[in-house]
């Protein structure tokens, strides 16, 4: 018997996501908005008879969805602050109450399971004052599920409500979300998080140190019941005392201070230092895609850093490690940060694929150590003053203008074309007459196709692109036909010149019902 002493002990224990689960909105974090909605809704009895929830995994979806139930049927209600006492209460609490009813759709996706819904909707609540049906994970439902859901969802009998939970809000039919009020839960953010684990920490009695819950809550990534569950891991690996280095153990981080070192060796090109961290860390446990994702994370950060000191707040750096990544920051540029981004990035496509993950972030290492800043193009223009032919090249070019001179308007229709503006050319072909051409100045007349801004942009693309500043009028003259009429009218000349060669009409003649289709220059 004293083996299974520990056994009641075991089945009497709950986890933190259960027993601290919200039973009230004022209970509700990180969730204002959805809070200050529901309670007014329930104070002017003004709620609709069917919502949509919708969030991330472990956002408070179900557990809004059971607090809504609790505040409609109190005994005391409705209500946004449920007694939790009552009969009714106490009811939904313990999941007895036969008038709210929690169906998981991903196992009940059929249209009968809905068919059994609607049937059941019909009669009035047994001991509640409204029967309520919680759906969960309601896209996973069928096609023919949600069309025989529509009417009763539209027109439901006044004693019932439908509260949906989703994850994937797009795959729900439009016909239904425009039944529905929609609630869209947002990630808690860190710092809420933070103070929300450290009140809990003093409830459980277990003393936490505040970098790890701010390690934690960073894991979460916005997610309470995932950040509940770590933070339940780590009181049972640390007992009465939570730190943070058990916590990077137990999620297989890199140590901060070690990580700073770590980069600062990567961007003096220290590769033998560089690779005896590396293998510290994956000795420590360390996952080499973790490992990329810290320097990712590092990253990021710096750039933000270099940015503004406004937009690299990390709830999980202490001010000292702050200042080191303020002091790294200020030797590297953001060229080369971008550069470092895009190889780690790269890499970790890499390292996912490799047989061997560990060589595979070896040799990322090895590449960033022989990373070596590339110079702007001012310092190459600049270093070895005047006299470098490059540099010497651009200046002549600039001085002396190197871009020939439009011997015509045609001339001026080609270049364009070779800028590749093809709407452009395609305009000055077909919709524009030349009234006058004197470089720079230039006198058209359009056709009512031609764009009403055709010379601002001709004007622009010279400017733009050869430097030059042209003056271009539209006049009311008739000027010259179009290059395109030109064009056909040099076509037709070309073909009664041939048809009238006496080689031609002779062909023409042997052959009768000859006709001239398609000239080719050669």
């Amino acid at each position: 018997m004293s083996e299974d002493t520990p056994a009641p002990l075991l089945e009497g224990y709950r986890v933190l996501a259960r027993k601290y689960r919200p039973i009230k909105l004022s209970q509700i974090i990180g969730q204002d908005f959805l809070v200050e909605t529901l309670k007014r809704g329930i104070e002017g009895g003004r709620l609709g008879h069917a919502f949509i929830l919708t969030g991330i995994r472990g956002t408070g979806k179900t557990t809004t969805a059971r607090i809504i139930a609790r505040a409609l049927n109190c005994e005391t209600g409705p209500t946004p602050e449920p007694c939790g006492t009552c009969s009714s209460c106490m009811a939904i609490a313990q999941d007895r109450s036969m008038d709210v009813i929690e169906i998981d759709a991903a196992s009940r996706t059929s249209v009968d399971d809905i068919r059994e819904i609607i049937e059941a909707s019909r009669y009035k609540a047994v001991s509640s004052r409204y029967k309520i049906y919680i759906i969960d994970e309601v896209h996973m439902l069928s096609k023919s599920a949600f069309n025989a859901l529509l009417k009763t969802l539209e027109e439901p009998p006044p004693h019932v409500k439908f509260i949906f939970a989703t994850t994937e809000i797009h795959k729900v039919p439009a016909t239904i979300l425009s039944r529905c009020v929609r609630f869209d839960l947002k990630r808690i953010e860190a710092p809420t998080l933070v103070a929300y684990f450290k009140t809990l920490c003093e409830q459980e009695g277990v003393v936490c140190e505040e970098e790890a819950l701010g390690l934690i809550a960073k894991a979460a990534e916005g997610s309470v019941r995932d950040g509940l569950s770590l933070l339940d891991q780590a009181m049972t690996y640390g007992t009465s005392q939570v730190t943070a280095a058990q916590v990077r153990q137990m999620l297989g981080l890199s140590d901060q201070g070690l990580l700073f070192t770590f980069f600062q060796a990567l961007m003096e090109g220290e590769t033998l230092l560089s690779l005896e961290k590396l293998r510290y860390f994956y000795q420590e446990g360390a996952d080499p895609l973790r490992i990329l994702e810290d320097l990712l994370d590092l990253t990021h950060w710096l750039q933000c850093l270099k940015m503004s000191p406004s937009l690299a707040q990390d709830i999980t750096l202490t001010p000292e490690k702050r200042q080191k990544g303020a002091e790294l920051a200020e030797t590297l540029s953001i060229p080369s940060l971008t550069r470092v981004w895009q190889i780690l990035l790269k890499g970790f496509e890499e390292v996912k694929r490799a047989p061997s993950p560990q060589k595979a972030l070896e040799v990322i290492v090895i590449r960033l150590t022989h990373l070596t800043p590339l110079p702007s193009l001012h310092d190459l223009l600049n270093q070895g003053g005047d006299e470098l032919p490059l540099k010497k090249k651009i200046l002549s070019e600039v001085k002396a203008g190197t871009h020939p001179a439009f011997a015509s308007f045609e001339d001026l229709v080609e270049w364009v074309s070779q800028q590749r503006e093809g709407i452009l050319h395609g305009n000055l072909v077909y919709d524009v007459h030349l009234v006058a051409f004197s470089p720079p100045t230039l006198a058209l007349r359009l056709t009512q196709k031609a764009p009403k801004n055709l010379s601002q942009q001709l004007q622009d693309l010279l400017k733009e692109t050869r430097g030059e500043v042209w003056t271009i009028a539209i006049s009311e003259e008739i000027g010259h036909p179009t290059l395109y009429e030109k064009e056909q009218k040099a076509r037709e000349e070309q073909r009664e010149t041939i048809l009238q060669d006496p080689l031609v009409k002779t062909v023409m003649e042997a052959f009768p019902g000859t006709t001239l289709v398609e000239i080719e220059d050669k």
